[in-house]
């Protein structure tokens, strides 16, 4: 394990490098996952993460909403398909570049969506992207954030008062880099997870896709530790669901989470910015 820096200089220079790294994995794996995601985003996405945002969002028609790390694309197209004007933010030019070409082809060119190429990680850029909003979304990016604290910031800045911010992401306490799936000897479906490390905050790279080329950088942190950012920058927890993978396999993939029905394996919280 890398050894805390020592000076606030190591920590800045440390905290450079680790976001050039998250950059350079996202601009080198950009056409890998547009094509992966293609205009909805993959199975777990439209089915699993985005209804979970939308309902826990419950946004009118109009409204006007913020994203962070918007990939290709996919949800904002989906809020702009059902009446939402939407500022998408992503960290990587290549997948802004994605996200354009595929909003540009779609057959309703009625949708109100404009894409910025910005640092979540930075609360000044996020502060330029204008506003007032009625909403900020992220799905599935806080894994890739070294920090958290000028996202949640920058939310709370830039949304209106009572706005919300919805986070989904990978469930830490169970769908963390420490986990391992429990089979049987006599049968190759898992029955369980065995959990090795949660409490400590770690920097791991991985892959989310077998046919992926190159592993991405990756940021485990507990959820008291992404409560405490939220809650430091002025925001409230109001709302809260735990999401397991469908029974039913939506496509032809199937995952092992498919059939550990109880264990869930992404979370979805709503932050409100007191009004």
């Amino acid at each position: 394990m890398t050894q805390p820096p020592e000076t606030p200089a190591e920590a800045d220079a440390m905290l450079a490098q680790l976001k050039q790294q998250v950059l350079d994995g996202w601009e080198k794996g950009a056409d890998f996952f547009d094509e992966r995601w293609g205009d909805q985003g993959d199975e777990f996405h439209h089915g699993v993460f985005a209804p979970a945002a939308e309902r826990l969002m419950g946004l009118e028609h109009g409204s006007t909403v913020i994203e962070f790390a918007c990939g290709n694309g996919g949800f904002a197209r989906r809020l702009g398909r059902a009446g939402m004007r939407v500022v998408a933010t992503d960290l990587s030019p290549s997948l802004i570049a994605h996200a354009e070409r595929r909003t540009e082809t779609i057959s309703d060119q009625a949708v109100e969506v404009t894409y910025q190429t910005v640092d979540a990680t930075d609360e000044r850029a996020i502060l330029d992207c204008g506003g007032p909003f009625d909403a900020a979304v992220c799905i599935m990016g806080v894994m890739s954030m070294p920090l958290l604290k000028p996202m949640f910031g920058g939310a709370w800045r830039v949304l209106k008062p009572r706005g919300m911010f919805v986070v989904v992401t990978l469930h830490p306490a169970f769908a963390t880099s420490g986990y391992k799936f429990q089979k049987s000897e006599s049968d190759d479906e898992p029955h369980g997870l065995t959990i090795q490390r949660y409490l400590s905050r770690y920097v791991t790279h991985g892959v989310t896709n077998t046919a992926q080329k190159e592993p991405q950088v990756y940021f485990h942190r507990p959820l008291s530790e992404l409560l405490s950012d939220a809650f430091a920058s002025g925001l409230t927890l109001d709302g809260i669901e735990e999401l397991a993978a469908p029974q039913q396999v939506m496509e032809e993939s199937r995952l092992m989470w498919n059939v550990l029905p109880e264990i869930p394996m992404a979370i979805a919280m709503r932050f409100r910015r007191p009004g």
